[in-house]
């Protein structure tokens, strides 16, 4: 019977292959942004832009046909070996039966069984590739856009927005990034309009196949045992609507009426990591009794508590997964902003980050008593990404000279207190520590919130752009300090892109309100 681990290994390499499909379009993106930085008219990139897209279109498809390569090679070793495999451990089951097969190799129903799903299969893969595309934000709208469309509007936004001065190059690359990675490359059902990131669907794709070939197999050889029973496997942290149903002997029929199989949310369905094998009575022998069953689902449902939350097996692996699509996400920030040669300062910030989820992601499993599966990270083959030093103390200036004289508000705290009293804005709650690092002027950041002292912030020169900059600034950096008071460290450094989504609309909710006092 086939554990969680061996049907999470089965699907291993291709995942790596999609991942490393939609890093490389990714970078490409990255690398044709940078190319064109330098632009110095709206007109000079227009004449280049055909170009450009035909670059990317053959680059495109140049990576699709490694991607597929690799996917073929995979689907063939997988259909021969490991089904090849799963035939032969019931050879024990026949001889104690004393009924004779033919082997795997001249099984010629089961052959054809198999070419058919590979050659589905195949296809399927295919099918991916010609639905990828990016979502994005438009008009308030999230979108979703096929890769063509995609690199022309990000390619589009990005250098009219560099040429006509609206946004630098490294706010217009750190925008694109940060879009590109929240969405992941995605491929479309548009039959039922959902999307899916590309190793999920290549992961779904793969297991589909095999499913159904392994299905066909385990119903013939119970036919041919004189069997309708079939055991399902047990393995930890099994969603709740499973875990009845694990572990147990089942006839087909309850297979499909009690474990659902066949339907998406069943047995053997996306992402359920069970599987059944036939079981005869009188030979076969279950892997745990009911009793046995029983405690251990009455051990893995016993509450376990961190940062003041409760969590069972189940619920913690769920965290477990989330801190690990967050740290893919931020490994390939880091890569591509290193890619397009981005601000120093932003890597390091978001090094830092990566950092920070990776220690929660220790502390976490740790507390739970669960595994790291580090190996869910690094499937990328990234390597380290997160090394760096710590940023250098900023020498302090008294006024806005040199790199800072095009600044507009004066960078001391009486003037702080002087804009914030004209808004009515309390600021002496707030520990305010003013960064006056040259560097940091081309950071897109404005600002930031101490974690260790709470009450802390800390504003970087572009907070001092103007008034609005500097108030929204202090508000946006204001919530982060509320919601460590409210929530405690750890839990803000687990939920960080749930923060700062919270402080920007906070930050838009009470500027719209102090300025209407200042305006009087």
């Amino acid at each position: 019977m086939m554990t969680q681990g061996e049907i999470e290994a089965l699907t291993a390499r291709i995942e790596q292959a999609a991942s490393a499909l939609e890093l490389e379009i990714m970078k490409d993106i990255v690398r044709r942004i940078k190319a064109n930085e330098n632009m110095t008219s709206t007109a000079e990139y227009q004449i280049n832009r055909l170009r450009q897209m035909g670059l990317a279109d053959e680059y495109i498809k140049q990576q699709i046909q490694t991607y597929l390569k690799a996917s073929d090679r995979e689907i063939n070793r997988i259909f021969s070996e490991v089904v090849e495999n799963e035939y032969i451990k019931f050879d024990a089951l026949y001889a104690e039966s004393g009924i004779e097969r033919p082997p795997f190799g001249r099984h010629i129903a089961m052959q054809a069984v198999v070419r058919s799903a590979i050659q589905q299969t195949r296809d399927s893969f295919r099918n991916i590739t010609q639905t990828m595309g990016f979502t994005r934000t438009q008009n308030g709208k999230t979108v979703f856009l096929p890769v063509a469309e995609y690199y022309q509007k990000a390619l589009d936004d990005a250098i009219l927005g560099i040429t006509t001065g609206a946004f630098d190059y490294n706010t217009a690359l750190n925008r694109v990034v940060k879009e590109m990675t929240r969405s992941g490359l995605r491929t479309v059902d548009y039959a039922s309009g959902r999307r899916y990131r590309i190793e999920s669907a290549s992961r779904t794709a793969l297991m589909t196949g095999f499913g159904q070939v392994t299905s066909y197999m385990n119903e013939q050889v119970a036919n041919e045992l004189g069997t309708n029973d079939f055991e399902v496997s047990y393995h930890i942290g099994a969603r709740p609507e499973h875990q009845a149903w694990q572990g147990k002997v089942y006839s087909y029929g309850e297979l499909r009426t009690v474990c659902g199989l066949g339907t998406v949310t069943g047995l053997c369905g996306v992402n359920c990591y069970h599987w059944y094998d036939p079981f005869v009575k009188g030979v076969s022998i279950r892997n745990y009794t009911d009793r046995e069953l029983e405690a251990m689902m009455a051990e893995e449902n016993l509450p376990r508590l961190y940062n003041g939350k409760e969590y069972t097996i189940y619920t913690a692996l769920q965290k477990q997964r989330y801190m690990e699509l967050t740290m893919r996400k931020q490994r390939q920030d880091i890569v591509l902003l290193k890619e397009g040669q981005g601000n120093e300062l932003s890597i390091l910030a978001t090094q830092t980050k990566y950092r920070m989820t990776m220690q929660e992601y220790v502390k976490f499993s740790e507390s739970m008593g669960l595994p790291q599966q580090r190996e869910r990270v690094y499937m990328d083959g990234l390597g380290r990404v997160g090394k760096s030093g710590p940023i250098p103390k900023p020498k302090r200036k008294e006024a806005n000279i040199g790199a800072f004289k095009d600044l507009k508000i004066p960078m001391q705290n009486r003037t702080i207190q002087r804009i914030a009293d004209k808004y009515g804005l309390k600021v002496s709650d707030l520990k305010i520590k003013i960064q006056r690092d040259e560097r940091l002027i081309d950071l897109m950041y404005f600002g930031s919130t101490d974690y260790d002292s709470i009450g802390r912030i800390d504003l970087f020169p572009n907070a001092f752009t103007d008034e609005e900059t500097l108030i929204r600034t202090i508000i946006h950096e204001r919530c982060h300090v509320l919601q460590l008071r409210k929530f405690g460290k750890k839990y803000t450094q687990a939920h960080l892109d749930k923060m700062e989504d919270e402080a920007y609309k906070f930050e838009d909710f009470w500027y719209n309100i102090v300025r209407k006092r200042a305006i009087k």
